[in-house]
């Protein structure tokens, strides 16, 4: 039994291997969905400040800005079961220190910590992912995407609540750490497949091989294009699920248990759309598909910055929750597309690392001008770039022809 990432897709997915990954995702999604509606709770309940709140939500993506071309290296020689191993072991520790002291600053370190561990985690699943997502199609890719999600989105905000309610906020924590160590129960069904293995040459870890992604940006304009749309998502996803529960507090004085359900409704749309529409994107094209998506959060954004009663939060809510499903299932058959025409182990820690890069500035843009705008005010300029990025596509023609392009025939000739 061979690492899945040197294993050409020739033959159907079997059950176990799918049904295994739904598992494996749904646990994993749920352990860092927990993690990051505990973090941004707890951040408020020990009375962080507004710059203090805005460093934690930079730091839960900070590894990952650093780590998702190493360890994208690092798939390549060891596999991608190794990696998924470690990561959810070191994590798993780690978390169990949170509770040790009652500070701002640690828990921003201790976050920064984890995200470092993290991205062998997120890119070992992401490369299965990709592997089978020209198979699976739009309609189940975003189906599996949606498993994913469904934990982190659905059930985490709820779930932490339950945590926080029985055990308090520092105990909540171990229960993460005992969700990173549970996915490792599928761990060797997800990663390893029994069947014959394409030998390949393993490349030496060197600066070439882990700049190696950032080169193919330099040389590839559809992956710098799609590589902008995936920055921005993260960016203005990472912003809403961090700040919402704070400016629902401070704003709008809810509970925290009232706060957490916007981003719980907001999930719910979000994988809905995931689950439902990916179908829609085959029938209007994926050039129409962003075009939707890209204006829908754009008007949702500018909703969000204007609302003056919690009531009216929540049609921008939905509006949000909808583009951004949309954009991601674009996202996610666009870099499966270049993946196909370049080689998937480059792409899958190239998607990772954008992702994150995004959702870091979404932190710092709250910690440095939250205090002296508004958090709420903020979310009118980031659907003004949404707005322009949806005249951008409109008007790219090249990106439209490589969208309308169909290279499921070099599938049998391409390796993950």
């Amino acid at each position: 039994m061979k690492p899945i990432e040197n294993i050409p897709i020739l033959e159907p997915l079997q059950f176990k291997f799918v049904s295994s990954f739904i598992l494996l995702t749904i646990i994993a999604g749920l352990g860092m969905g927990v993690a990051r509606v505990l973090t941004s709770l707890y951040a408020v309940h020990i009375q962080a400040t507004d710059v203090q709140l805005g460093l934690i939500a930079a730091a839960q993506n900070i590894g990952l800005l650093f780590m998702a071309l190493p360890v994208g290296v690092l798939i390549q020689r060891f596999g991608t079961l190794r990696i998924f191993f470690f990561g959810s072991v070191i994590g798993s520790f780690l978390y169990s220190l949170h509770p040790l002291h009652v500070n701002a600053w640690y828990l921003l370190l201790m976050t920064a910590l984890v995200s470092f561990i993290v991205p062998m985690r997120f890119i070992s699943i992401q490369t299965v992912f990709l592997t089978h997502l020209k198979r699976l199609g739009p309609a189940k890719a975003g189906w599996f995407r949606g498993a994913n999600l469904m934990g982190f989105f659905l059930i985490a905000p709820i779930f932490t609540l339950f945590l926080i309610g029985q055990f308090g906020y520092k105990h909540a924590y171990f229960a993460v750490a005992v969700l990173f160590l549970m996915t490792l129960i599928f761990a060797s069904t997800c990663f390893v497949l029994p069947t014959t293995v394409v030998k390949t040459k393993v490349k030496k870890i060197s600066l070439s091989s882990i700049l190696e992604p950032i080169k193919l940006i330099r040389i590839h304009p559809h992956l710098r294009t799609v590589c902008s749309l995936e920055f921005m998502s993260n960016f203005a996803n990472n912003y809403f699920g961090f700040f919402i529960v704070v400016i629902a507090i401070q704003n709008f004085g809810l509970q925290s248990s009232n706060a957490v359900m916007l981003l719980t409704g907001q999930g719910v749309i979000f994988v809905g759309s995931l689950l439902s529409l990916g179908g829609l994107a085959e029938i209007l094209g994926y050039h129409k598909f962003y075009l939707i998506g890209l204006s829908s959060v754009s008007v949702a954004l500018i909703g969000l910055s204007i609302a003056q009663h919690v009531f009216w939060l929540w049609p921008s809510i939905v509006l949000f929750g909808l583009g951004l499903g949309i954009l991601q299932i674009s996202n996610f058959m666009s870099f499966a597309k270049i993946g196909e025409q370049t080689q998937m182990i480059v792409i899958s820690p190239l998607l990772a690392m954008v992702g994150p890069a995004g959702g870091i500035l979404g932190g710092l843009v709250g910690a440095v001008f939250g205090q002296q705008f508004g958090l709420q005010n903020l979310f009118a300029p980031i659907g003004l770039i949404f707005l322009i990025m949806t005249f951008f596509l409109l008007k790219n023609n090249r990106f439209q022809d490589f969208l309308k392009e169909n290279s499921s025939t070099q599938l049998q000739r391409q390796e993950p």
